[in-house]
């Protein structure tokens, strides 16, 4: 059974997306650092390992461990065994990984309640078919050029016009949308005014050099805001 949509708006969204790094301690160290700052909403994503590695498994658990004692949703990119195996809060796929059907089969199949189930679009398109089939929320962008996840660029960002014409479209559905790709602390304003409930960062917040000051400014931001359903 998947999250009601209702219950992941109840407020905004400073979601972090953890960097393809290495070593766990230092990914624990960032999120642990984020969300004393402010970060409500946690995605694992590691392409440095392969999905049923033990590496990224002993991270998947640390990550899951850390979050728990915060009490923070936490979200595995793109594995959803690994997410259900892990007892992580969903998971997060894009376009190129498995279909929100093959997604939702196996969630069945684990015979879990309330599973997040985030979906990456980028237009209405593609935000309509995601939100028929059942998706949680949707993770839209790149908003702006991403530094993180260049293929994810292609050229082509669909800035804050595109941002907010999926968000028309999802709010037909009463699902949320996150905001992706290239976020700082002076481009939450524009996000969130294009209908966004929450923003989703990587280098932002990573890369800071005081990991929790740089949290804190992001959620200074999105705080000001209600989540839009």
């Amino acid at each position: 059974m998947l999250a009601s949509t209702r219950t992941l708006a109840a407020r905004p969204w400073l979601y972090l997306v953890t960097p393809s790094i290495a070593s766990t301690k230092e990914v624990v160290r960032i999120v642990d650092e984020a969300i004393q700052g402010g970060v409500n909403v946690v995605q694992l994503r590691n392409k440095l390992y392969a999905p049923d590695s033990n590496e990224l498994r002993e991270m998947a658990q640390a990550v899951r461990e850390i979050t728990q004692a915060h009490q923070v949703p936490f979200l595995v990119n793109d594995y959803v065994q690994l997410a259900l195996s892990v007892g992580a809060d969903g998971a997060h796929i894009g376009q190129e990984d498995a279909t929100i059907d093959q997604a939702k089969a196996l969630i069945q199949s684990a015979n879990v309640n309330n599973f997040i189930l985030g979906v990456t679009v980028r237009d209405a398109i593609q935000a309509t078919a995601a939100c028929k089939a059942g998706a949680s929320y949707l993770g839209v962008g790149p908003v702006y050029m991403s530094s993180t996840k260049k293929q994810a660029n292609d050229g082509k960002t669909i800035n804050l016009d595109g941002l907010e014409s999926v968000a028309t479209t999802a709010a037909s559905f009463h699902v949320p949308i996150v905001a992706i790709g290239g976020i700082n602390a002076s481009r939450v304003e524009s996000c969130m005014n294009s209908k966004a409930s929450g923003v989703a960062v990587v280098a932002a917040i990573s890369e800071a050099q005081d990991i929790r000051a740089a949290s804190a400014a992001l959620w200074q931001q999105v705080s000001k805001y209600h989540a839009v359903v």
